[in-house]
């Protein structure tokens, strides 16, 4: 646990112990196997981004579990990323039990979920260290049902999972269905927090007390996306300044929950299993540091790609330029280890 809120610059040298040299004996899949679970028909871009982001930062091997019609589209963005078309939504279902003459009842729809699709979605699941749960998802009822079954899967095996977009909606619905999950972060915007804060009966006029009074209601670790990123697991919080592009664009947020999906694989995987040197040094990072430093690493990467980008296209800025800087920014912030202060405590 953190003894005290720290400095910019304790916050990036503590955040850079997660990351892996490269070195010469690692094997693939050492530095991190990342799997977004996302998109459907109308949505394809959003789970691209944040897989895309995930492999640009660094993670090895960076999987998309999608909606069937999704899955053609996604892989035409980019032969880098594993594109898997294993679920299924509401109208695919109707057509598959018509030709079967039955009627797609609520237990029907449970059975072949759980008989046909959740198979293949956990046979990956057993090979991966992270989950991103939500970048164009979409609210169909069918895929959504899905949703709820696989967060049960990822429980069972206590992977680490970073809940976004259409997932945050679920949560402010039903909120017990991540509640008390340690392993979970969660990154709302300012309107998805009100759904959620809500729907728990919290309502605090201090920004920074109501994050930690809905952290602390759900258990769970949240990034709270604005101006300023706040980052908080319970009484413990960090503050994520770092000055972005003033140009606002779809995708910026999942490319968010891709970096911290490749920081958390780093430190839980890579880190915690003494995979290099440095790594071997005490005081060892614990679970809630590797959460939090994770958030803090993808939220100062993300605002300064965005300002990189920003600089130089302007009005013109899109999240495909954010991510041509993503190399750049890491380079910038994290890349190099002159001037560390062993003196740094947790």
């Amino acid at each position: 646990m953190f003894k005290t809120l720290k400095s910019k610059n304790e916050l990036v040298y503590l955040t850079r112990k997660l990351i892996p040299p490269l070195l010469p004996n690692f094997h693939k899949g050492q530095c991190g196997r990342v799997a977004v679970i996302g998109g459907c028909e109308d949505y394809t871009g959003a789970p691209f981004f944040a897989a895309h982001a995930a492999a640009l930062l660094g993670c090895d091997l960076s999987h998309v579990i999608c909606e069937y019609s999704a899955a053609p589209v996604i892989k035409s963005y980019s032969p880098d990323l594993m594109v898997h078309p294993y679920m299924r939504d509401s109208s695919k279902m109707k057509e598959h039990f018509r030709l079967q003459s039955k009627t797609p009842t609520p237990e029907l729809i449970d059975s072949y979920i759980r008989s046909e699709i959740l198979p293949k979605i956990t046979s990956l699941l057993d090979r991966i260290h992270v989950v991103v749960i939500g970048p164009g998802f979409g609210r169909d009822k069918v895929m959504l049902e899905t949703l709820k079954i696989v967060i049960e899967e990822i429980k069972k095996r206590n992977l680490p999972v970073i809940l976004d977009a259409d997932s945050i909606y679920l949560i402010s619905q039903e909120p017990d269905i991540i509640r008390g999950y340690s392993r979970a972060i969660i990154t709302p915007n300012p309107v998805e927090f009100k759904r959620i804060a809500d729907a728990l009966g919290i309502k605090e006029s201090d920004p920074n007390l109501e994050a930690k009074a809905v952290s602390k209601a759900l258990q769970v670790t949240i990034l709270r996306k604005g101006a300023v990123d706040l980052i908080v697991d319970g009484e413990q919080l960090i503050i994520a300044e770092e000055e972005g592009g003033l140009r606002r664009v779809g995708g910026q947020g999942d490319s968010l929950t891709g970096m911290i999906a490749t920081f958390l694989a780093w430190g839980t995987y890579t880190y915690r299993n003494k995979l290099w040197a440095e790594s071997k040094e005490e005081p060892v990072l614990g679970d809630q540091e590797v959460k939090m430093l994770a958030c803090y690493g993808g939220s100062i990467l993300t605002k300064y790609a965005s300002k990189l980008a920003f600089e130089q296209h302007y009005r013109a800025m899109q999240t495909s330029d954010l991510h041509k800087f993503i190399g750049q920014a890491f380079l910038e912030k994290f890349g190099k280890k002159e001037d560390e202060d062993s003196s740094y405590t947790l």
